[in-house]
């Protein structure tokens, strides 16, 4: 990086101004710094002139007569229900990493499961102008009806895939890996499962509690489910002491979501002024405090990043002019085991 006189470092440069410096168009210099050089066929030695300036001087861009040019924000929206969620932290976390790779910038909203809040979000990020939407969504497809007129950003959903959504959805496998999940439990305790759950209705939610009767079901166990319709710590806490007030605790639960296992583990752990030994347990997503429990857990591991990758080819596609289809895309979780015999 250059020195002035003064001792300062000077500032970053425009095309125009890396133009004149180096004696190039402003086409050579806006290829070059693009990374569209080998596709325009321009020169090594111009290339290289031209990256080396902007490596010493840097290099600010105009966004606003960029977007005014392409008629793009090179900004995308996405609204999940809590940004605190490490399931969607980690999503939010990949798909910004993309977005930055790619020149745009991630702009981020939470729903609290809160319909009309949810269509607040979406209403801001379209208003700023988002070239396209990622989405979790608490509501159904018709909610977004509006958005498929033409000149609408484009649109993937996340996470949950609504009966007849007429999006790009992007799930882990939730129905199949529930049944995994539960198939193991059963095989370790060689008996009945009982599954807290949150939100059954919701669509993710709905396709777990499927997997787990199905695999009830084929070990001819009864199912045993006890459900609420808030996913939160207190819900969990609430389930579980409702259970322990009708009998024992059971030899295996399972938890639908992060939040709902926090809740039962310590208000077992508060009951018995520990969290006993031979409980297994089963749960979704993760967390790095899940491998410091000094119990047999089983989780079921969501691929944040593949999920992050689809939906993003998906909304780049519909960005670039491709048709907008509603296609389903499931990734595959990945089941993990910790404490007791492998």
């Amino acid at each position: 990086m250059t020195i002035d006189d003064a001792g300062r470092r000077p500032g970053p440069k425009t095309l125009a101004e890396i133009a004149a410096a180096t004696g190039f168009s402003r086409t050579t210099v806006r290829f070059v710094v693009a990374g569209e050089a080998e596709r325009h066929r321009i020169k090594a030695e111009t290339r290289a002139r031209i990256e080396a300036y902007v490596a010493d001087h840097g290099l600010v861009v105009d966004h606003t007569a960029r977007s005014l040019r392409t008629r793009r924000s090179e900004a995308i929206g996405l609204v999940v229900p809590d940004l605190a969620n490490p399931f969607f932290a980690r999503l939010t976390a990949e798909l910004e990493e993309r977005c930055r790779a790619s020149g745009r910038v991630l702009l981020t909203a939470s729903s609290h499961e809160d319909p009309e809040r949810e269509g607040r979000a979406v209403t801001g990020l379209i208003e700023r102008g988002v070239d396209g939407l990622v989405v979790a969504p608490c509501r159904p497809p018709a909610a977004f009806r509006g958005l498929r007129r033409e000149g609408r950003p484009a649109l993937v959903m996340v996470d949950r895939a609504y009966p007849a959504s007429p999006w790009p959805t992007v799930v882990s496998d939730n129905e199949a890996s529930a049944f995994r999940l539960t198939r193991r439990l059963i095989e370790i305790v060689r008996g009945p499962v009982e599954f807290f759950c949150a939100c059954p209705a919701l669509p993710s939610i709905a396709a777990r509690l499927a997997g787990y009767r199905a695999a009830a079901r084929v070990a001819g166990v009864a199912p045993a489910v006890l459900t609420t319709d808030r996913d939160e710590v207190e819900a969990g806490a609430r389930l579980i002491a409702a259970r322990l007030a009708t009998g024992g605790l059971p030899r295996a639960v399972m938890c639908s979501s992060l939040m709902m296992l926090e809740g039962v583990l310590g208000e077992v752990a508060h009951r018995f002024k520990r969290v006993p030994a031979d409980l297994v347990v089963g749960t979704f997503d993760h967390h790095p405090l899940l491998e410091a429990l000094p119990i047999r857990i089983l989780s079921v591991r969501q691929d944040e990043a593949g999920i992050a990758e689809r939906a993003f080819a998906c909304l780049i596609a519909q960005i670039d002019g491709g048709r907008r289809e509603a296609i389903g895309h499931v990734v595959e979780g990945r089941l993990v085991e910790r404490g007791g015999a492998a």
